[in-house]
């Protein structure tokens, strides 16, 4: 292009068309960008993080929190393998390995001193435990003596003794009371009776 054709005042023309429509465009392209970056950021927005985030706080906790044990029918959120300790006279619900629904009780804890005869204690005397079930399901079972565990106070397990060995079937509704005999360990002041995973703290 050559100076004279500069002097062409159409030539100044076409350029500034050519100026101010590159300006709208690069104008355009800039607010459209914006638009969307602002679009983006307000839906951004709009999504709770904390919301979402203790949701799936919930859910892991959910997940995690120990389940219960169906086998477990006692009145506290105790481990069903820990024993539930009650003092003596009260009772417990309790279900066996089998299903069976009960309420035990140990009625007392008595020092027996034997017949003087056949049964004879190894050590002074006989813990004479009575105790009442009662059936709380809808079919018959068995209880025996076989059932209890006695401990002195040293948490020593004392033998059972066959001296009225109970075994005997309760019916659905009904309560039966036995009585089972431990030859002890230690002469001891307290004790402790389980039932399956229940037990009963007392002292002579």
């Amino acid at each position: 292009m050559n100076k004279s054709e500069f002097k062409n005042p159409i030539i100044w023309v076409i350029l500034g068309l050519f100026i101010v429509a590159s300006i709208f465009i690069v104008s355009g392209i800039v607010n459209s960008n914006s638009s969307e970056t602002e679009s983006s950021i307000s839906g951004t927005s709009s999504y709770d993080f904390d919301s979402e985030f203790k949701k799936a706080k919930q859910q892991v906790s959910d997940e995690n929190a120990p389940k219960p044990d169906s086998e477990y029918v006692g009145g506290d959120s105790s481990s069903p393998n820990t024993a539930t300790s009650a003092s003596i006279g009260q009772s417990q619900p309790l279900k066996s390995e089998s299903g069976d629904m009960m309420d035990v009780k140990i009625d007392s804890v008595e020092k027996d001193m034997g017949d003087g005869d056949y049964y004879i204690p190894q050590n002074g005397y006989f813990a004479k435990v009575t105790f009442t079930v009662t059936n709380l399901g809808d079919k018959p079972f068995e209880v025996t003596s076989h059932q209890l565990d006695f401990y002195d106070g040293n948490n020593m397990k004392a033998e059972l003794n066959s001296r009225d060995f109970y075994s005997e079937t309760i019916q659905p509704g009904k309560s039966a009371t036995g009585i089972a005999y431990f030859d002890i360990m230690n002469d001891t002041t307290d004790y402790e009776v389980y039932f399956a995973n229940a037990s009963w703290v007392g002292s002579y």
